[in-house]
């Protein structure tokens, strides 16, 4: 497995460039005789975009019947329009403790929206919410996350910020990678056992950072069957969670099991549940972590780029040691 090659990419805008140069060349010539020169396109690289600076927003959004939804908001420091990225935490987490990683992607261009599930453990409530309560609230916050309300836009107008609708991904992080997978076509099995259809035809690009394997009455192989748009799944060899994932290859799962055509795998050797403390997590990284972490959170970058059709889709670069990827 290597690393993306971005040279034809970057190698197809330079193109078009050129050609449309020569062109305006073409016609300036016939008018008068001054040499037209244009400068060659700059492309940034990922790491460029990402260590950009950012905001924050803190919200408490109203959904169905009343629930309130805080949400944390990361928004580019220049006003303007922006894709958008709807993200789920994980399991007991909370969105801030994911600002190495969304705060970045802000940095990069986009307006990420990120709510905090019932389950979090700063959420507040006296008692841990029932699984099914916890599942069905969860798939409600990424869909509004995804989908956000005039609440929540008008916030954001406040702030000169407004959301391209037609260029949005779903990310997530372990259980709520799952949440990201399903508006882009996976399906799960309910608390009740029946199936819902909650893929979300606007979604562009799926980003899940080490979603669960099969998950008996939750998610099985036939799940990411029906995974319709571009996936990347980003895992580690050392991404256990002891007594639930015993084998870091069944964070696999929705990659393996997905259609051919739309898939991504990044792998980071020696990386584990939470990049050793960079996000869900926190605590001090190793150097190796932190470096790995950069390198995966630039090729999702990359991805998402690519997907949602950006003009200025960054440069990813040669491979890092530790990692591996394979895209079809």
């Amino acid at each position: 497995m290597a690393a993306i090659d971005t040279s034809g990419l970057q190698g197809v805008v330079r193109r078009g460039r050129l050609a449309s140069a020569l062109v305006v060349g073409i016609t300036l010539a016939g008018c008068a005789t001054t040499d037209q020169r244009v400068a060659p396109a700059v492309v940034s690289t990922c790491a460029e975009r990402l260590s950009g600076t950012s905001a924050e927003i803190s919200l408490t959004a109203t959904a169905e019947n009343g629930r309130k939804v805080p949400l944390t908001i990361f928004v580019p420091e220049q006003a303007g329009t922006y894709p958008l990225i709807g993200f789920s935490h994980g399991a007991f987490a909370s969105p801030t403790r994911y600002r190495a990683m969304l705060a970045s992607l802000a940095a990069a261009g986009y307006i990420v929206i990120a709510p905090m599930h019932i389950d979090s453990e700063e959420f507040g409530l006296p008692e841990r919410p029932a699984p099914a309560d916890t599942w069905r609230t969860r798939n409600l916050d990424m869909a509004l996350a995804l989908d956000p309300t005039a609440e929540i836009t008008g916030a954001l107008a406040e702030r000169g910020m407004k959301i391209d609708p037609e260029r949005l991904a779903s990310v997530g992080h372990s259980y709520g990678a799952i949440m990201a997978q399903l508006p882009g076509g996976a399906m799960a099995t309910e608390p009740d056992g029946s199936q819902v259809n909650r893929a979300n035809s606007a979604v562009d690009a799926v980003v899940g950072w080490s979603p669960p394997g099969q998950v008996p009455g939750m998610i099985s192989a036939e799940g990411w069957g029906t995974l319709a748009k571009p996936t990347l799944t980003i895992t580690g060899t050392a991404d256990i969670l002891p007594g639930f994932i015993d084998d870091w290859r069944a964070h696999k799962a929705s990659h393996d099991y997905a259609p051919q055509g739309n898939r991504a795998l990044w792998v980071g050797e020696g990386i584990d549940h939470y990049f050793g403390g960079m996000f869900g997590r926190e605590k001090p990284a190793t150097a190796s972590s932190q470096a790995l972490f950069r390198r995966a959170l630039a090729v999702s970058l990359n991805f998402i780029d690519r997907h949602v059709n950006r003009a200025d889709v960054c440069a990813l670069g040669d491979a890092s040691a530790g990692e591996s990827y394979q895209e079809d």
